[in-house]
């Protein structure tokens, strides 16, 4: 300690030169050109006295050198210690010069071109590097730049702003640089959960996520990174399908705009699209005006130099194609109080359209011109006016079960919530049912699809589950379609099903689909998520309705998961053979019925009919589940704290039947505690 405060209180500025001049007066012997000349001055004398004369000519250049050395000798302190904390003091001053003022361009180059053999020595290297960082807008010597790109452990030392010269001139290294980046942030096991939420709330969540944060930090406001970024995100689109790729467009866009890199967003030529639709999309609503912009921006762009491409990639974004779903719902129900749908259809062209854009954005990328694929009619002659129908009916039944002011004691109109009395889920009394040409839209449209998922969670949230009851059976049906599976690949085992007791049998994997059906693949797994999600904000009601239906089938001796006909059953239980997805929120609903449980023998509420039914229900499912249902090998980790969290929810009253390892040999491999 003695010896580091003695020499870091000595002045080493004249490690650094004042002038250009002195670098060319004094040789620096750092690195191979010091070990070049002590192996010259060994060889010509005798080593001893080398070593004598080389001492006395390069120790330490302050007064009383000598004196300090033989005090410094007394104290014990060896010569290799006393320069290392000389290195270390010289090494602190210098870097404290690089890290103040800016140099002038021609002393910048020449302590540059001092400090170059530093390069080469791990504990002075960070001295030249921080003063290329000192300075990024001034060009790397080509020596240097050559040094740094063939010494791997030189360029993952470099600050970004050094390596963002590097990438300026040389397209592949900064790609192998940004392609692990784009695919973490894809991958994000978060991010994709977040855009799974139909009606999600995550905008500012998902922005300050790292994964966005490290690209936008990589690109910083340089327009030819940006524009490459850009380039590598539509490659990467056309190898994948994935659509959150047209997310991280969108919010690469916004990210420009929020750090102020106006020369970025003014050569970006879907910036004014991407803000309009971020506006939106952080409200959750497509008003007036957000209408009114997207139109103006469509109108001004030139259909001749229009990169729709892009424009497609970012419309792919499911939050941009769930927001239009909304819009389109939105209409739909301004339409169905008066039968007004011929003379609203204009309104729709616009969500339409930018839906039609999303799910062909492969398409443009690759042909880049405005001729993409329209919707299809039938959605527009034969599904909305059919749908039309069931929101009228929707809407008439929340007319009825709103209580007058008077009746309800308050001073605004109450709507009542399905509670834990609710015995059984409901069905539609109009007579309304899907048609087969319904079925026939919805194996083959997405826009068709995506509508009816939106409706189907709203009319979850405002307690509609005879609704539900009406249309989950015509999606299960269209779910092989959809994913475009052959019939071999989506069929249901029919015979009786055994639980596996081996617990060394593997789940199958999900069944490989075309890649034509990821968007769609995507879309059933995102509203799968959702209704669960809204089904947990009910708190338990419609996990206690689930269990009473299932309860009247069980008392009929059917005891089978695969001869339930339940409908959100029936479809969980497709979706789980198929879907990693179906598997996870099979797993999500069973803890959500197990929590309802629990509260019940807690409570003594009777509002589960059977708990002892209840209880078998759950146990059954979650094994059937467990033997049978997909596992994605990259989800298994989340897939295992769910199971987890059923474990923690099953009521230690289920006995025999509580979700454990002790209990469950098929479950068990995904438990373990």
């Amino acid at each position: 300690m003695l010896l580091r405060q003695f020499f870091s209180a000595t002045p080493f500025s004249y490690f650094l030169p004042m002038e250009p001049s002195h670098s060319a007066e004094t040789q620096y012997l750092i690195g191979n050109a010091g070990k070049d000349s002590i192996k010259r001055l060994m060889s010509m004398k005798r080593p001893q006295l080398a070593i004598k004369e080389f001492g006395e000519q390069n120790s330490l250049d302050i007064p009383a050198a000598n004196t300090i050395y033989g005090l410094l000798d007394s104290l014990g302190h060896t010569r290799w210690s006393i320069h290392s904390t000389v290195l270390e003091s010289v090494v602190v001053a210098a870097l404290k010069q690089i890290q103040g003022a800016p140099l002038p361009s021609d002393r910048h180059f020449a302590l540059l071109a001092q400090l170059r053999p530093c390069l080469w020595i791990s504990r002075l290297r960070h001295l030249p590097l921080a003063l290329l960082a000192k300075q990024p807008q001034l060009p790397i010597p080509l020596d240097i730049r050559d040094t740094i790109l063939r010494t791997p452990d030189l360029y993952n030392a470099c600050d970004l702003s050094i390596k963002r010269q590097l990438w300026l001139s040389d397209a592949l290294l900064f790609k192998a640089h940004m392609m692990p980046l784009i695919r973490q942030y894809v991958d994000n096991p978060e991010l994709v959960e977040m855009s799974r939420e139909i009606f999600c709330e995550c905008a500012k969540a998902r922005r300050e996520r790292p994964a966005l944060a490290d690209i936008a930090n990589s690109i910083d406001s340089e327009l030819q990174l940006y524009m490459q970024t850009l380039g590598m995100a539509r490659e990467l689109f056309l190898e994948t399908f994935d659509t959150a790729l047209g997310t991280l467009r969108l919010d690469l866009a916004m990210a420009m705009h929020e750090n102020n890199f106006t020369e970025v967003v003014n050569n970006d030529v879907c910036y004014k699209l991407a803000w309009s639709l971020d506006v939106c999309v952080t409200k959750k609503m497509m008003d007036d005006d957000g209408v009114s912009d997207l139109q103006d921006y469509f109108d001004d762009i030139d259909p001749e130099n229009t990169p729709y491409g892009d424009i497609a990639l970012i419309m792919s974004s499911p939050y941009v194609r769930h927001l239009q779903a909304q819009h389109i719902l939105s209409i739909l129900e301004e339409i169905a109080p008066n039968a007004e749908f011929s003379a609203r259809q204009a309104d729709l062209k616009q969500p339409k359209t930018m839906i039609a854009m999303g799910l062909s954005a492969h398409t443009l990328i690759l042909a880049n011109d405005a001729a993409f694929p329209k919707p299809d009619r039938r959605v527009t002659r034969t599904f909305f006016p059919d749908i039309l129908r069931f929101i009228e009916t929707a809407q008439a039944r929340d007319r009825l079960l709103v209580i007058s002011p008077l009746t309800s004691g308050g001073n605004r109109s109450k709507r009542p919530r399905l509670d834990l009395e609710t015995p059984v889920m409901g069905a539609v009394e109009s007579g309304l049912e899907p048609t087969l040409e319904d079925l026939d839209i919805l194996a083959s449209s997405e826009l068709a699809r995506q509508v009816l998922y939106v409706f189907l969670l709203k009319r979850v949230d405002n307690m509609d589950l005879g609704m539900l009851n009406l249309w989950l059976p015509t999606l299960t049906q269209a779910l092989p379609r959809l994913l475009e599976l052959a019939a071999d690949d989506s069929a249901t085992e029919t015979e009786e099903v055994r639980l596996r007791a081996d617990t060394d049998t593997a789940n199958p994997e999900p069944k490989p689909l075309p890649m034509s059906a990821t968007i769609a693949a995507f879309e059933f797994d995102a509203f799968l998520q959702s209704l669960i999600t809204q089904m947990k904000k009910a708190g338990f009601a419609v996990a206690a309705a689930v269990l009473n239906s299932v309860d009247q089938e069980l008392s009929q001796d059917c005891c089978k998961i695969d001869a339930i006909q339940t409908p959100l059953i029936k479809l969980l239980d497709r979706a789980g053979r198929l879907r990693h997805c179906g598997h996870e929120q099979t797993i999500v609903f069973l803890a959500e019925c197990a929590h309802a449980l629990s509260a019940e023998y807690s409570s003594g509420n009777s509002s589960i009919k059977k708990k002892e039914s209840a209880v078998y229900f759950i146990f059954t499912m979650a094994e059937h589940a467990a033997a049978h249902y997909a596992v994605d090998p990259a989800g298994v980790a989340n897939l295992k704290s769910r199971y987890e969290r059923l474990a923690a929810a099953s009521p230690r009253q289920a006995f025999n039947y509580r979700i454990c390892k002790a209990n469950c040999p098929n479950a068990a491999k995904f438990l373990t505690v």
